[in-house]
């Protein structure tokens, strides 16, 4: 068993996952991509700038994760219990700020442009690609970890698991989060968005757009997951325990974004 879930809570997750049929999760329509300072907001070609209160946590992470992966690289077990605090820590402040930018919802986006030379300037993205950018974050740290887990033992693979399912937790709570603080549409409202994107009419980012994105990164961790289990090289016992319980819990979010948001189809 994983070091860092407690048996009842594994045993749970991986009960629900089979009873809802555990298969082989489908590639990623696209890849997921870190999450920097510039975000293209849905419908539109400008660049968008996340707020500072997100973009700095998401930089202290990203630099966290680069310190991690040479811990494990270099076999410095404590080296990688400090880095995953960090991340844990920014992770977390990350989503703090995001759901700060929610409630204190920004002006439309012609009224939110930053002054620049020429008069042109930059937009600060909308409240759902900001909080779209913390899930990309998500992201990055369950796929860095899962890809560390190869040749990870002992204090290592304890500080990989313990990183990894923090964050695993920390994303399934923002995605209630997001469902509390701006609902899903109901069915007829939905149709109506969809109906405006297509016709061109609705320019503005919603989380009913933004939120189906969540699922094209839950494939793709799912996908290396499978695939770092059917050929990993140096994949000890413990670590291939951890990524069949990640795979689990990854599932079952994936089940639950679907419920909340579900895939919309052009019919």
């Amino acid at each position: 068993m994983s070091e860092s879930r407690p048996p009842f809570a594994r045993a749970a997750l991986l009960a629900l996952a089979f009873a809802a049929g555990l298969v082989t999760a489908s590639p990623a329509a696209a890849s997921s991509q870190a999450a920097g300072p510039l975000a293209h907001a849905a419908g539109g070609d400008a660049p968008s700038v996340i707020p500072a209160i997100v973009r700095t946590r998401v930089k202290r992470t990203e630099r966290a994760l680069d310190r991690l992966s040479d811990a494990v690289d270099d076999g410095d077990a404590a080296q990688a219990a400090r880095s995953g605090k960090i991340i844990r820590r920014q992770v977390s402040s990350a989503w703090r700020g995001a759901k700060y930018y929610i409630r204190h919802a920004p002006p439309p986006a012609d009224e939110a442009r930053v002054s620049g030379d020429g008069g042109g300037g930059t937009v600060v993205a909308d409240a759902p690609t900001a909080a779209l950018a913390v899930f990309q974050l998500h992201d990055q740290v369950v796929s860095d970890v899962v890809e560390l887990t190869d040749g990870a033992r002992g204090a290592t693979l304890r500080a990989l698991s313990a990183t990894l399912f923090f964050v695993l937790d920390r994303r399934d709570a923002a995605i209630e989060d997001v469902r509390a603080l701006a609902p899903p549409a109901a069915d007829d409202d939905a149709l109506v968005l969809v109906h405006a994107r297509a016709s061109g009419d609705g320019e503005a980012v919603t989380f009913d757009l933004a939120m189906p994105q969540v699922t094209a990164m839950l494939d793709d961790e799912m996908q290396q997951i499978d695939g770092l289990q059917s050929d990993a090289v140096d994949l000890s016992a413990g670590g291939r325990r951890t990524l069949g319980d990640a795979a689990a819990q990854i599932l079952l979010t994936r089940r639950k974004v679907n419920s909340y948001w579900p895939p919309q189809t052009d019919d």
